[in-house]
């Protein structure tokens, strides 16, 4: 369970920071740093679900049979 939340920050918060940072780094303001930032950690949020399901962690939804709508 906790590699799990491992995964998640490594995913997800890291890659922002590290954006974040080396766009200041850059000499980017602070506002458009702290977006892109926000933009990259968001994509990270996106993607986390897919991976854990990729890696094994989560298994994939199953689908509901579909209902006869002939009433």
């Amino acid at each position: 369970m906790g590699s799990i939340f491992v995964l998640a920050f490594l995913v997800i918060l890291v890659p922002g920071l590290v954006a974040y940072s080396l766009l200041r780094w850059a000499g980017l303001a602070i506002g458009p740093a702290g977006l892109l930032g926000l933009l990259i950690i968001l994509v990270g949020l996106g993607i986390y679900p897919s991976l854990l399901q990729r890696l094994g962690w989560v298994r994939r939804r199953g689908r509901r049979p579909a209902r006869n709508r002939s009433a």
